[in-house]
């Protein structure tokens, strides 16, 4: 994998009394920072989904952690902290600089800022200048910058507790921190604007921007829609939260969404390629949770007690236990360490498009399996529960699982939706699988709901570190207090 060459300067104005009063300038410069004629035209444009791609599917990066922590993927292997994370019961992150794993927050966020530098520098060139004239497809430019400083800074409010907002005016809010449903209506507000631009417009999103994707300005307004759809729903810290979301806006993302997948092809792990999830499927690595697998078939057990070893091959209606999922019949993991984390599933649906094809397949990112359940979310919390079971009856429950049609009451389309995101969508977008147990309340007790500010970061600052999980943080804002077991 091609390695960004990163580095993140931060300028701190004091004025606090406690860490969420945090008064920032984050001044960020990039090692390879453009001038002015590098940013001259769309070519500029063309590395800020790669750079935003390898930056939240890095093996550096919380994917795999987060994965662990969601009871979604198992691994007792203390690389990028899915041991210390994963392991019960749940204790704090560990935000000192000096710990072995904290790079997976603090290249991410350090990462995420590099990026937004350049994204903003280019957008205010389009704001100040206007269109290039050698751009072969007007306002591409700006709606792929405006989508690029949504998803940049959506991620991480998706992750931190605190996000610093800056576009091409500069810093926003006095240069303070706001809180992650502040920076999800900032983020929307620009993915809003990069819908407009594709809607308005005829133009290609070409492969130099989606490695092996050529999307027409539609298809590329379908995919925005998603994923504004993918930030709203995700974004909340607990079940209150989600409940309180505006599902009208979900459901008119979701209705212009996705009407096929989104992918990207690897290019030989050169500059594309999805670490965290090769690493969760590759064999001897990470493996399925004991309690997905009880989802497919309640008879085996959602917690893995037997010391022996090996619990007896599943068996369900759900035809993608065998397509997706290989049973094996050993153990890779260390048992001082729990045998909670064992199982004898991996997951093996895209084992052709990631190691046996020495990493030049599809990639998923974006399914279209994951707008309709967005949009099966909203009709249900809307009242539309006939709608919501046709729209998940007509999708991957039946076409892929062969499954009995969903009933039309809601709790069984709850159900369904939840069982489609833990199967469907497993080992696409970094992070799902933890966003949805936290948006149910089901992550286990004491585990983090989001990740504070990287402890180098603050001490970069002069600031006091802090953390969450465990029972440290607000109960239910900041640590879970209930979880699914």
């Amino acid at each position: 994998m091609k390695k960004l060459n990163l580095y993140l300067l931060l300028v701190f104005a004091v004025a606090f009394s406690s860490c969420e009063d945090l008064s920032t300038d984050v001044g960020v410069q990039y090692a390879e920072n453009p001038t002015s004629a590098d940013l001259a035209n769309y070519v500029a444009a063309e590395t800020f989904y790669l750079n935003f791609y390898n930056t939240i599917n890095s093996y550096n990066g919380p994917g795999l952690a987060l994965t662990t922590m969601a009871d979604t993927g198992s691994c007792s292997w203390g690389n990028s902290g899915m041991r210390d994370t994963s392991s019960e019961p749940r204790v704090a992150w560990n935000n000192d600089p000096t710990y072995g794993s904290g790079y997976i927050t603090t290249n991410f966020f350090n990462s995420l800022y590099n990026n937004i530098n350049d994204i903003n520098a280019l957008m205010s060139k389009i704001v100040t200048e206007g269109d290039d004239p050698a751009d072969p497809s007007p306002r591409r430019t700006e709606s792929v910058t405006r989508f690029a400083q949504a998803a940049t800074l959506g991620y991480v409010a998706l992750v931190f507790d605190q996000v610093w907002l800056k576009d091409e005016t500069g810093a926003l809010n006095d240069a303070q921190s706001v809180s992650p449903d502040v920076a999800l209506e900032w983020s929307l507000g620009k993915i809003d604007q990069a819908i407009a631009l594709a809607d308005a417009n005829s133009f290609t999103v070409t492969g130099d921007f989606v490695n092996g994707s050529t999307l027409s300005s539609s298809q590329w307004s379908q995919f925005l829609n998603s994923f504004a759809a993918r930030l709203m729903v995700n974004m909340p810290r607990n079940a209150s939260q989600k409940a309180a979301l505006d599902w009208g806006r979900v459901l008119a993302y979701a209705n212009n969404g996705l009407t096929q997948d989104f992918g990207v092809i690897s290019d030989n792990w050169t500059n594309w390629g999805n670490e965290w999830v090769i690493y969760q499927i590759y064999p001897g690595w990470g493996r399925v949770d004991s309690r997905v697998i009880n989802l497919m078939d309640p008879a085996s057990p959602d917690y893995y007690t037997n010391a022996g070893g090996n619990n007896p091959p599943a068996s369900s209606s759900d035809s993608r236990l065998v397509s997706d999922f290989q049973y094996l019949a050993s153990q890779d993991f260390i048992a001082s360490r729990g045998i909670y984390h064992y199982s004898n599933y991996r997951y093996s649906r895209y084992d052709a498009g990631y190691h046996q094809s020495s990493w030049t397949g599809l990639m998923p990112e974006l399914l279209k399996a994951e707008n309709d359940m967005y949009k099966a979310e909203a009709q249900m919390r809307l009242g539309d529960l006939a709608g919501a079971a046709a729209t998940i009856n007509a999708g991957s429950r039946t076409t892929r699982g062969g499954l009995a049609n969903v009933a039309v009451d809601a709790a069984s389309i709850a159900d369904a939706i939840h069982y489609e995101r833990s199967i469907e969508l497993m080992n696409t977008g970094m992070g799902l699988a933890f966003f949805e147990m936290r948006g149910r309340d089901d992550l286990q007790a004491g585990t983090p709901l989001h990740f504070p500010v990287p402890g180098e970061v603050l001490l970069s600052g002069g600031f006091d570190i802090y953390t969450f999980g465990g029972s440290t943080g607000t109960a239910g804002e900041d640590y879970s207090i209930s979880g699914w077991r």
